[in-house]
């Protein structure tokens, strides 16, 4: 385009050509009045005012004339008015339970997991002489002398005069595999072996396993049946109690509390690795606080190498506290500066070069890296060199996600000529000892969750370890010969970090705490409750979570649980996953919503940096039309165990980028989530939801219905999708999507099929997590949501009844003829009904005739009536436009 103009010089007729350029772009709407460029948002000023116009209008629903009359019949034969009678009735005939109604048959046996039984005097003096003669006969080794050896006397000391006993034990003392042999022995020499049962807990699987193979081996093999571990997804107890050694994890002693309260039959719960201040470990002191007051029998002991032990003492009473030295064979430790000069590269690190140059020197090496991707990508790094492509070179990865067995691998000795290379998180940090290591590579950070209550995101940030850490780390090259630590930091890095761990009950979402504390102490408000623990997190912190579990319906007004509270504690998953494997046994369609539950607590794909465009061609693949990662998941499932001895079993793990390992350790969490199931009184046998052919999966085909089932637990994680945005520089772009919680916008993450999918089925997507990155927060796993579910399933708040615009949540807007909507309304009641009457009766789901009709009424619903006119494709919204929904 171009304009002219004349002057008398040329300054004139530059000035007169650009006002007529000005005029002419005004008229073109490429300017405004002030002569100012208009953005390119602007320029369609029509589209934006269309695009408030539409995201400003409602959801219009319209169910097939058929299934309004069969609604209509439905509801005429079984009036609302009457189930809700029904339900009131039922509520006020309901005995009030009494604490002091418990019966001591309801107590589990700790040690073997069955129905307590105290011994008699008799079977007690007979079990204690069978075991001093064996015991007397079998002479049990300790192997090489350790210093605590020199100390037992003083602990056991300690032990007899006081019920809490903190050990502070320096690295490679031996604490951990000679004080419960101290006190075991003690007992049984004192004819006392059957009142002796010890339960040892460790941080990790992999520790409670290693270390029950070590005491069992120096014990020999007459008495290695005394001692045994138990941990998730995997149990070898002792043969029996009485004389019994078990080691387990925190997280399954606490699920023992809570059919055993008072620990009846244990004689001492020795808490190993107490510095680390795990959730678990510092709720774990709060309960043994309760149980040593109920029984005074009990003892208890908490051992510890870097921790504050003084502050332990004071938390239990100034207990007192044995001093332990520990032993290390020398380690030379270097740090960035000394590493980098060795290497002669003045350069940043990189660490699979620092990797490479250990490796000159002999030795097994140990590498601790930050996350599971870390670890993965530093292997491929190393596997693609001609050095490590010889054989000579056994690189092991080892995460706390790996299944026991293969965790176990690293113990193993290599064969003469070839170097054990183990890149893992901080897991190998404490409890384990791999005996041929000689070299540590220490990376200095790890992963760390941090917990937002405002934005309710965490955020899993890679942050520099403590110095406890260092010391930790550092002492795995000096357990059983001379070593040598890299840093990869400056020295005066360290001086700069913290002397311990940040506690993690202060940065992690509170839910599954406060169910714990309410499944120990029911009548204890949560804010009291964790006011008592060793570091109490903020009082706003605890309310907000008491919040959620209140509008998710597990707690009342008065933070007591409700009935569905009370099934979802069974369950050894997030509050929202419980809420939905609930829900899933109710609507007879348990096996997927078990396969999604299991699979987000475990990813089945081989996701790396590497590999990422395959694995989310693979989803993209098994998603098909549903637009759902969760039905990925279940689907990947399903699959997988039609394949189960069949050659194309490895064909399609490797056609889908799928794990193998990772899928078995997922069937065995679907196996321990039927059990929870089994324990919340919903079914009679676990294996029943695991049959595609049982009732309970009479619905697992139906993926509308199995995505309504996980909106109705994951509910209020709701995602609103818009079409059409405006970038920050202006510029408008019709077709792209964007994404907005309550809390405000976020993104899919680059692994969840929902990325740039265009044809969204629906305005609503759900997810279960989300994680924050750079000041971004991501979604990592999404389904598209039908309106209906939305309406009938979840617990969001409506408008009267004789409102027939519902705002409801914060991003949902419906709009139904008035007819429809009392309909609506009405099935929604008859639905709550039922759940509410299922959850009250045990082994009670959704098996009545009545109850089947509705569930297979809402099916209809669900499948036959077009969420199309909630579509995203008839979306055109633009970010900068906020209406009366936002």
């Amino acid at each position: 385009m171009t304009f002219t103009a004349d002057g008398r010089r040329r300054l004139e007729a530059e000035s007169n050509a650009a006002a007529l350029a000005c005029l002419r772009f005004k008229e073109l709407k490429l300017l405004d009045e002030q002569n100012n460029p208009l953005t390119h948002a602007r320029y369609h000023q029509q589209e934006v005012r269309e695009a408030g116009e539409r995201h400003r209008r409602p959801c219009r629903i319209q169910i097939p004339t058929d299934l309004e009359r069969r609604v209509q019949e439905y509801l005429t034969q079984n009036p609302v008015e009457a189930e809700v009678q029904k339900l009131w009735d039922e509520e006020e005939q309901r005995p009030v339970h009494h604490d002091d109604d418990d019966d001591d048959d309801l107590i589990t046996d700790a040690i073997t997991g069955k129905r307590y039984r105290a011994l008699r005097h008799e079977e007690a003096e007979s079990l204690s002489d069978h075991l001093l003669g064996l015991w007397m006969r079998a002479g049990p080794g300790r192997g090489a002398e350790l210093p605590v050896d020199s100390y037992k006397e003083s602990v056991l000391e300690a032990v007899r005069s006081s019920q809490v006993v903190v050990i502070a034990g320096e690295t490679g003392c031996g604490k951990t595999t000679r004080i419960p042999r101290f006190l075991l022995e003690g007992q049984v020499r004192r004819g006392e072996g059957a009142e002796c049962n010890i339960l040892v807990t460790q941080p990790r699987r992999i520790s409670a396993v290693s270390v029950a193979h070590r005491v069992a081996q120096e014990m020999g093999p007459a008495l290695r049946h005394c001692v045994g571990y138990q941990v998730r997804l995997e149990s070898r107890p002792p043969e029996r109690s009485g004389g019994a050694l078990l080691f387990l994890t925190v997280g399954v002693l606490l699920r023992k509390l809570q059919s055993n309260p008072g620990l009846q039959g244990i004689s001492h719960v020795i808490v190993d690795e107490v510095h680390e201040r795990d959730v678990n470990t510092d709720l774990l002191l709060a309960l043994l606080l309760s149980s040593i007051k109920n029984n005074p029998d009990l003892r208890v002991l908490l051992m510890s190498a870097t921790g504050d032990t003084q502050r332990l003492s004071q938390y239990f009473g100034r207990c007192p506290v044995v001093h332990v030295p520990g032993f290390m064979h020398p380690v030379q430790a270097r740090f960035l500066e000394e590493v980098l000069t060795e290497m002669g590269r003045p350069t940043p690190p990189r660490r699979d070069r620092e990797v490479m140059f250990v490796c000159s020197a002999a030795g097994a090496l140990l590498c601790f890296l930050p996350g599971w991707q870390d670890i993965k990508a530093v292997q491929q790094k190393l596997e693609e060199k001609a050095a490590f492509r010889s054989g000579s070179q056994l690189i092991l990865p080892l995460h706390s996600s790996m299944a026991v067995t293969e965790q176990q691998t690293v113990f193993q000795r290599p064969p003469d000529g070839q170097r054990k290379i183990v890149l893992t998180t901080n897991i190998a940090e404490t409890s384990i000892t791999i005996d041929d290591i000689v070299h540590v590579l220490d990376a200095g950070c790890q992963k760390e969750q941090n917990y937002d209550t405002r934005t309710k995101v965490s955020g899993l940030n890679t942050v520099w370890i403590s110095q406890a850490n260092v010391t930790q780390r550092r002492g795995r090259a000096g357990r059983c010969q001379p070593g040598h630590s890299y840093h990869l930091f400056p020295r005066k890095q360290l001086d700069r970090m913290a002397v311990f761990p940040v506690p993690e009950i202060l940065r992690t979402p509170l839910e599954s705490v406060i169910i714990q504390a309410k499944i120990h102490c029911p009548h204890s408000k949560a804010v009291d409750f964790l006011a008592q623990v060793l570091d109490s997190p903020d009082s706003q912190a605890v309310r907000v979570a008491v919040k959620n579990l209140m509008d998710i319906g597990v707690l009342d007004a008065a933070e007591n649980l409700t009935p569905l509270g009370e099934r979802v504690a069974c369950m050894s998953c997030d509050p929202r996953l419980g809420k939905a494997l609930v829900l899933s046994a109710l609507f007879s369609c348990a096996l997927p919503v078990l396969s999604v539950a299991a699979c987000l607590t475990r990813d089945p794909f081989y996701n790396s940096m590497q590999n990422r465009a395959l694995v989310s061609k693979a989803k993209a693949a098994l998603s098909g039309s549903s637009c759902s990662d969760h039905l990925v998941f279940s689907r990947v499932v399903q699959s997988w165990k039609e394949l189960q001895g069949r050659e194309s079993k490895q064909e399609f793990l490797d056609k889908y980028t799928l794990s193998g390992a990772s899928l078995r350790f997922i069937h065995g969490l679907m196996q321990q989530f039927g059990e929870n199931l089994c324990e919340a009184g919903l079914l009679d046998a676990s294996a029943e939801c695991l049959r595609l052919s049982s009732g309970l999966n009479r619905h697992s085909q139906q993926e509308q219905l199995v995505k309504a089932v996980l909106i109705a637990g994951l509910y209020p994680h709701l995602i609103q999708v818009k079409r059409g945005t405006v970038t920050k520089g202006g510029r408008y772009r019709p077709e792209n999507l964007s994404y907005r919680t309550e809390s405000g916008p976020v993104l899919l993450h680059r692994s969840s099929a929902n990325r740039g999918n265009p044809d969204l089925s629906s305005r609503w997507l759900t997810f279960f997590s989300a994680v924050k990155s750079n000041g971004q927060v991501f979604i990592r796993d999404s389904s598209v949501v039908h309106p209906l579910a939305l309406l009938l399933l979840t617990d969001c708040d409506l408008s009267e009844r004789g409102n027939v615009l519902l705002p409801g949540h914060s991003l949902i807007r419906w709009e139904f003829s008035p007819h429809v909507w009392e309909l609506l309304w009405d099935l929604r009641t008859s639905l709550q009904a039922m759940i509410h009457r299922s959850l009250r009766h045990r082994r009670s789901t959704s098996g009545g005739c009545k109850d089947s009709e509705l569930v297979a009424l809402l099916v209809e619903l669900l499948n036959n009536t077009d969420p199309a006119s909630g579509s995203v494709q008839e979306e055109i919204s633009t970010e900068n436009i906020r209406s009366d929904s936002l």
